[in-house]
Order: C-alpha cells, then sequence, then structure tokens
C-alpha cells in the first residue's frame, strides 16, 4: 500500500485520512480524526485486539500507553495483540517515509514499514479503537458489512 500512497502525494499538502477500501466499519471514523487534532500528536492509527495466536502470525504494534513505539512484524512473543484495522490519519511526511522503504520479498512496498519510520523519527502517532469492522473480501463478508451499517 505504500506505492499506492505515494501517488497521492501531489494532491495533499497536510495531514490526511486513509481508509483502506475493503473494511467497513460499524461507527464514524470522526474520533480518528478528533484525535489527530490533539495538541503533540501527528498520527492516528485505529487498531483493534486479535488473539495471541493470530498476534504471533501478522504485524502488531507496540505501545507505552496510546503512543506507538514500534511495529512489529510475526513475532513469536508479540509486545502486544493490537493491529491496525486500515483507517489511518498521517502525516504528509509519510511520503517521504514510504519512499524509503524497500520492496519486500513479494515487491511491495508496505506502509506500516513507512509508519515505522516515523515512530522511530520521533513521530508522536497514538491508538483509537473504532468499534467493530468487517474487512470484505467474500459475498458472506458483504452481506455482514450491510448488517453492520444497517444497525
Amino acid at each position: 500500500m505504500g506505492h499506492a500512497v505515494r501517488q497521492a502525494e501531489p494532491h495533499i499538502d497536510g495531514s490526511f485520512l486513509l481508509l483502506n477500501g475493503e473494511n467497513v466499519f460499524a461507527g464514524s471514523v470522526v474520533p480518528a480524526v478528533s484525535a489527530a487534532t490533539k495538541a503533540g500528536v501527528d498520527g492516528v492509527l485505529a487498531v483493534e485486539e486479535v488473539s495471541t495466536a493470530e498476534a504471533a502470525t501478522t504485524g502488531v504494534l507496540a505501545l507505552d500507553g496510546d503512543r506507538v513505539t514500534g511495529l512489529v512484524e510475526k513475532s513469536d512473543d508479540p509486545p502486544s495483540t493490537l493491529v491496525m484495522t486500515g483507517c489511518y490519519l498521517l502525516p504528509a511526511d509519510v511520503f517521504h517515509a514510504c519512499a524509503l522503504v524497500q520492496p519486500s520479498a513479494e515487491g511491495e512496498y508496505q506502509l506500516n514499514e513507512a509508519v515505522g519510520l516515523l515512530v522511530r523519527a520521533g513521530y508522536e502517532i497514538e491508538t483509537i479503537h473504532l468499534g467493530e469492522r468487517v474487512n470484505v473480501n467474500t459475498p458472506a463478508d458483504v452481506e455482514q458489512a450491510a448488517r453492520l451499517v444497517r444497525e
């Protein structure tokens, strides 16, 4: 997703909201935007809890309170069970961070790595829980997302 984000750079001159198109949230993303307006906050990541078993198979966040201190990929001993949910409020400097990211073995430029670079550079990135969501990949997911929106 890092490459896709870089394509937006000519059109963005400040912080911006990024939503993965396949995610449907039960509620509003306004709380994420509001959290990013707090003094000293450079960005916000919407997160959710997963099982310890699932946390060991994906990227999780290392935290100090609500502040992100690192991103850890596929660890046998993950520092948390919090994963990103595809809703980001990011500073424009993420474009430079994306440019620094090397492609993965699959040839993809990972946005998570760019966010990790910002964190290591001292950017204050906070987390927020937006509630239930559906990652829409199948017809059954479409039905579940429709129910979620109606409720």
